[in-house]
């Protein structure tokens, strides 16, 4: 039998109506395109699975221990059998566009290892999600909010220009919650590493789907409503964070890593320097100064990553982009 044309894999964590919302509307834009659906629930408490089960009938759905989303991710892809596998968060809707244009879309383009198409938020604003690596120039922008500084391009990780939305164009990355990938390409790069257990493994991915020479591509075929929330929670923000020193210290060297931890530290200092005064009138405002002290604490050693047992490595990872993944990662999906 033929593989299907795409297999989506969405990882579920409670949050039933959402990742019922979010399954609905992707089957209702498959456009014909044949979709294995596969759900990796990561320990929910609140019947997640067991009402995508009875209502959606052709949803396997794989219960797991909650081991961060990069490892619920991969037990997806062991067992996708679809020409391209599409990461899809449990929060997103389809506004426009279908899953088999987007497959069309690949197939046109057979040289295209990732994509990821328009993010819009619940209000219809646009969601930057063409994104540049991390740098410590990039780091320290976004410390002094370069976001918002239309002449500080150069400082600036996230694309925030609408019309560079409206046509194809290569990313550095691409936010992960939306990423359709060729089988070939992950055959060749591997998993996610399931060390990020939340946060900056879609930074890595692709990254490594670069260094394997598969470009990776802002390709506008459909448009997404991403429900995200905030990054205010204190554990969300230290998360965060964390994830962005773990990728610095897997990838690049002494200096770069060095120039990042700082510059991380800089932008939770000025945070809680700009939000503290608020906070004193603004009670909403203390949790989100809470959050940026836990970041702190975290980027300067004085406290564990909140969500996941693992460390910084030691040293910069292998050149070898397969060897970048967790060790013991069942890989039987890129048979």
């Amino acid at each position: 039998m033929s593989r299907p044309d795409l297999s989506v894999i969405v990882v579920t964590h409670n949050g039933r109506e959402l990742a019922l919302r979010t399954l609905r509307s992707a089957r209702a834009a498959s456009g014909g395109a044949s979709v294995q659906w596969l759900v990796v629930d990561a320990g929910s408490t609140d019947g997640t699975p067991e009402a995508i089960e009875r209502e959606l009938g052709d949803v396997r759905v794989l219960r797991r221990d909650n081991r961060g989303f990069a490892a619920s991710n991969n037990v997806g892809l062991a067992e996708a059998e679809g020409r391209y596998v599409l990461l899809l968060n449990p929060d997103v809707e389809v506004l426009s566009g279908t899953l088999a244009e987007l497959v069309a879309a690949m197939d046109d383009r057979p040289e295209l290892g990732l994509a990821s198409v328009v993010q819009r938020g619940g209000e219809g604003e646009l969601q930057p999600s063409i994104r540049r690596f991390p740098s410590p120039l990039r780091s320290l922008g976004e410390a002094f909010f370069a976001a918002h500084w239309p002449l500080a391009r150069g400082f600036q990780e996230l694309e925030t220009r609408p019309g560079r939305y409206r046509a194809e164009r290569d990313a550095d990355w691409l936010v992960g919650a939306f990423l359709i990938a060729r089988r070939e390409a992950v055959r060749n790069i591997g998993p996610l590493d399931e060390r990020f257990f939340l946060y900056s493994e879609e930074i890595d991915w692709c990254y490594r789907f670069w260094q394997a020479e598969w470009p990776v591509r802002h390709l506008p075929a459909m448009t997404i409503v991403h429900h995200c929330g905030g990054r205010s929670r204190g554990d969300l923000m230290a998360q965060l964070s964390h994830s962005r020193l773990l990728f610095a210290a897997k990838h690049y060297g002494p200096v770069r890593r060095v120039g990042i931890r700082a510059a991380l530290a800089l932008g939770h200092l000025i945070r809680i320097a700009v939000f503290a005064p608020v906070a004193l009138l603004r009670p909403a405002q203390r949790e989100r100064v809470a959050a940026e002290r836990a970041g702190l604490r975290v980027v300067l050693g004085r406290a564990a990553p909140p969500l996941g047992p693992y460390s910084l490595p030691a040293a910069k990872a292998s050149g070898n982009p397969a060897a970048s993944a967790s060790p013991g990662v069942d890989r039987s999906f890129v048979s």
